[in-house]
């Protein structure tokens, strides 16, 4: 079914009536022995299935040890780029960034599990330590790291030089720079970038803020990856991608595809175990479904994949194509690219009243939203259950700061979260607003994954409080990013918004900063302000606690801090996460080997994965 409120209005019945039913574990034999079982060699060390095939779902398995170098992974991505620059002003999300270019430090992924906390390593930083005032950070990079072998850079080494004419091209290029550059923003906390010898960098701060690596600790658009300093000057990053990273661009056509080649130099000898990866450009979901299941791509559903499998498809393509194997996945917003629902202040706005933003909370249905996204019903009735998450207005990924708004500690202001449609048009009444007409604003290309049917769900949740909405489609760059998501508010109606573009690192307290702190100089601040009116001033109290967060580095104090925060917030409800998340299924072929061994939200694309070509789809009997 295409429309998601309908679906979601049909299965309000046979939800309950399913859930009831789904106590029998031996569903889960009755849908393998369906499927045809585990392909022959998904088992044991062939391929991470489970060692007695008795369930559905395959545990990943390291193999690094059988691996064979070379060959073909078959990935694929959502679209075009309107520019390959990382730097440029409201550049479109790049899925193929962050196998190209480094970073000076990464997120320590987990090893056959999620992290249980967020620890960084080196990437071109080698090692660091900071100064007991917490005011300057002092980075060694590391030794005989190549850059591609690409004109004008042509395979030369990476040295601190590059390092410097990045940071510069960063603080005054990007248009996220206020963020992090203090250059660009007096409350901003770096204030200086130097190079005291060829080995060394050093970072000055403003303040002794305990996420300062944080904020370099990504490759991704709207952070700081590491660009050569040719950059400009011989090499025009708008029409090619050079770095250090694993892989580099060896042809990129519009419309069709990227191919990547393993970077023969890259100083990770065990990151790249493959020769090429073939990505194509496919942005349809049910094109891109199609050539999964005929091999032609070889996952579907991996958390830095967009568009991830729907979930009411994982049991329907194991059936048509038994070979492919299951995974538990990671828990996302189910094809969300972090999207969150923004008010607009402008003029006489309705949402200036904190009755009208509790009600839009007190509307949505968050347990028939995740049942909806995340397949739990027919998963259940299958035997295979899906743990799901209602979103505080901190997302639930965010483990070690997120706190459960239904269990006992999160205080009175849980009920803003409970669906109470009677309540919520008491609070519209209230504030004048009992008929009231907003506009829904959100991209519906594939810029920003499913958002189209999320919000097509929400604002269905909104008109059953008799609120008329009515929907306006977004141009993504032209529009979307300079006017809403980067907007602060100063728009009509509300909308769907991603917070990619605002310069982060992967830590609860900085997450909610970016978002509702007013002195953090992030583009994706919301622009509310406690006292009612479109001044951009926000919320004192909630000032107060980022501030006094920023400088904890105690990590069981901070995250106290973090839960007082979703506790106050939910009472005015300046913004909000959507509803839930989940820990949907993913689907691989069998020849995809080391799939999913290692986990959360910052492993790297492809990282010690190889082929098998014994086994399916490249293998045909």
């Amino acid at each position: 079914m295409d429309n998601y409120w309908e679906k979601l209005t049909a299965s309000r019945v046979t939800r309950r009536r399913a859930m009831i039913a789904t106590s029998a574990g031996a569903m889960g034999a009755a849908f393998l022995a369906a499927c045809g079982g585990s392909d022959s060699g998904s088992s044991g060390s062939s391929g991470g299935g489970d060692k007695g095939g008795s369930s559905a779902v395959n545990k990943p398995e390291d193999t690094l040890k059988e691996a064979k170098r070379g060959g073909t992974i078959k990935d694929r991505t959502f679209g075009d780029v309107s520019t390959q620059d990382p730097f440029t002003p409201n550049n479109t999300l790049n899925a193929i960034e962050g196998q190209v270019y480094s970073s000076l430090v990464k997120f320590k992924p987990g090893y056959l599990k999620l992290p249980s906390e967020q620890e960084l390593v080196g990437d071109l930083a080698e090692s660091w330590e900071t100064s007991p005032d917490g005011l300057t950070v002092t980075m060694k990079i590391r030794q005989n790291v190549k850059w591609h072998n690409k004109a004008p850079v042509n395979g030369r080494t990476f040295d601190v030089e590059d390092v410097l004419a990045g940071w510069n091209r960063f603080a005054t290029k990007f248009s996220s720079r206020a963020g992090i550059a203090n250059s660009a923003d007096p409350a901003a906390p770096v204030l200086s970038v130097t190079a005291p010898d060829k080995n060394t960098i050093v970072m000055k701060l403003k303040e002794p803020i305990f996420y300062a690596l944080q904020l370099f600790a990504s490759n991704f658009t709207g952070n700081v990856p590491i660009m050569p300093k040719e950059s400009d000057s011989g090499f025009d990053p708008r029409n090619d991608m050079i770095g250090t990273g694993p892989f580099y661009v060896d042809k990129y056509t519009p419309s069709v595809g990227f191919t990547l080649k393993r970077h023969p130099d890259y100083w990770d000898k065990d990151y790249a175990l493959v020769d090429t990866v073939e990505t194509p450009i496919v942005s349809e979901y049910s094109a891109a479904l199609a050539q999964f299941k005929a091999g032609n791509i070889y996952s579907f559903g991996s958390y830095r994949s967009i568009p991830i499998i729907n979930p009411e498809d994982v049991l329907p393509t194991k059936r048509e194509v038994p070979k492919i194997l299951i995974y538990q996945g990671e828990l996302t917003s189910a094809g969300l690219i972090g999207t969150k629902m923004s008010f607009g202040w402008l003029g006489k706005s309705p949402f200036l009243d904190e009755r009208v933003r509790q009600a839009f909370s007190m509307a949505m249905d968050r347990d028939l939203y995740l049942d909806t996204f995340f397949n739990v019903s027919p998963f259940a009735k299958e035997g295979l259950s899906v743990e799901t998450f209602w979103n505080t207005h901190l997302q639930a990924e965010y483990l070690n700061g997120w706190l459960d708004p239904k269990g006992k500690d999160f205080g009175e202001n849980a009920k803003y979260f409970k669906r109470d449609i009677a309540e919520a048009k008491k609070l519209l009444a209230a504030a004048g607003q009992a008929n009231m007409e907003t506009t829904s604003n959100y991209v519906t290309g594939p810029e920003l994954g499913t958002t189209p049917k999320h919000a097509e769900v929400i604002d269905g949740f909104i008109r059953e409080l008799g609120v008329k909405v009515n929907v306006k489609s977004l141009n993504y760059a032209n529009e979307y990013i300079p006017k809403f998501r980067d907007g602060k508010g100063q728009y009509d109606g509300y909308t769907y918004v991603s917070t990619a573009g605002a310069p982060t690192g992967d830590e609860a307290l900085i997450v909610l900063a970016n978002e509702y702190w007013s002195k953090g100089t992030s583009a994706a601040f919301h622009g509310f302000s406690a006292s009612g009116q479109n001044d951009q001033a926000g919320d004192p109290k909630l000032d107060e606690m980022f501030q006094k967060g920023r400088f904890e580095r105690d990590n069981a104090k901070r995250a106290e801090i973090v839960k007082d925060i979703q506790r106050y917030i939910a009472k005015p409800w300046y913004a909000a996460s959507l509803p839930g998340m989940g820990k949907v299924f993913t689907v691989a072929w069998p020849a995809l080997r080391n799939f999913r061994v290692w986990q959360g939200r910052n492993a790297r694309s492809n990282y010690q994965q190889w082929v098998d070509e014994t086994k399916a789809p490249i293998a045909k009997a």
